[in-house]
């Protein structure tokens, strides 16, 4: 559980002074698009007379090392992470707003015989990092099913795999099923690698889990009131246009898979990942509670999470 290791460590870090620039995290994953697209638009103006300056980061328990440490400003993470640094360091943080709904997908190798929860006993199944949303996700599947992880007893291995390494993962045998955000599980499926689980991909749908949203440090958010609210404000703009052009997006994750790896996905594939997401600045607060309960059992907590830090705030 490395992930959460780095997150209980960054604990103690403390920020300095108000920074030259807005320094805002994200991860190239489809569902933080609107980020993506905001960098060539909403935010080259700067925040409040703040440049922005983007830090791309490869899981959202980096993202919040980072952002306890001082090193980031904000982030746009999964709701995992966060209520995990609630739980270990409450107040440092301030959830701002959603961004991004949907965009997990359960897929298993064909000929496991995966058609539900039920069906993981044995199974080794992939997330991106311990203590991320995708992780967080699958324990209450389990739960719900009456299975539990093996660091918790139970006989299903939760193993970390970083998205880029999943179609290895797969055409190796190494896992037999993976929770994983848009766009890889898809990408599993349109290779043949894998096949797409309708049971617990309606379980997730239901519970209205946000795949992204937007945090800052209070630190910051304290300091910068108006860049915090230029923020807010810009990304705003950016999900509304990421809800109306899905083509946008997927160019700009594009752009950015070929500026760091040199690789392009299917446009198609793409087109596909986003029809399973909606950018909206709403987050369900039952979702944001249902994240915390899943932190609890899993061990993660270092603590309760404020009902309060589950609302989004910007001033």
């Amino acid at each position: 559980m490395a992930a959460v290791a780095v997150l209980a460590t960054a604990v103690a870090g403390c920020g300095g002074e108000a920074p030259d620039a807005v320094r805002v995290g994200l991860m190239p994953t489809i569902t933080h698009g609107p980020a993506l697209i905001a960098l060539e638009d909403e935010f080259t103006p700067g925040l409040a007379g703040l440049p922005v300056d983007e830090q791309v980061f490869a899981s959202g328990p980096e993202e919040v090392s980072a952002l306890l440490s001082g090193s980031l400003d904000a982030a746009y993470i999964g709701p995992g992470p966060y209520v995990l640094a609630e739980g270990r360091a409450p107040g440092r943080l301030r959830l701002l707003a959603g961004v991004v709904n949907g965009g997990q997908a359960f897929v298993a190798r064909p000929g496991t015989g995966i058609v539900d929860a039920r069906d993981l006993a044995g199974r080794r199944v992939a997330v991106p990092a311990h203590g991320n949303t995708q992780d967080l996700t699958l324990r209450l599947l389990l739960d719900r099913a009456g299975l539990r992880a093996s660091d918790q007893g139970g006989d299903v291995e939760v193993v970390p795999v970083k998205n880029a390494a999943l179609v290895e993962a797969f055409r190796q045998g190494v896992v037999d099923a993976a929770l994983a955000p848009a766009p890889f599980g898809e990408l599993l499926t349109a290779r043949g690698l894998a096949a797409p689980v309708p049971a617990m991909d309606r379980t997730i749908a239901e519970w209205e889990i946000p795949a992204t949203v937007l945090v800052a440090t209070e630190e910051f958010a304290r300091a910068n009131p108006a860049a915090t609210l230029a923020l807010v404000r810009a990304s705003a703009r950016a999900v509304a246009r990421a809800d109306a052009a899905p083509r946008a997006v997927a160019r700009a994750f594009n752009d950015l898979l070929d500026e760091s790896t040199g690789t392009r996905l299917d446009g198609g594939v793409l087109l596909k990942a986003l029809d399973g997401t909606h950018a909206s600045t709403a987050v369900a607060r039952g979702a944001m509670a249902r994240m915390v309960r899943a932190a609890e059992g899993a061990g993660y907590a270092g603590g309760p999470v404020a009902p309060a830090a589950l609302v989004p705030r910007a001033g």
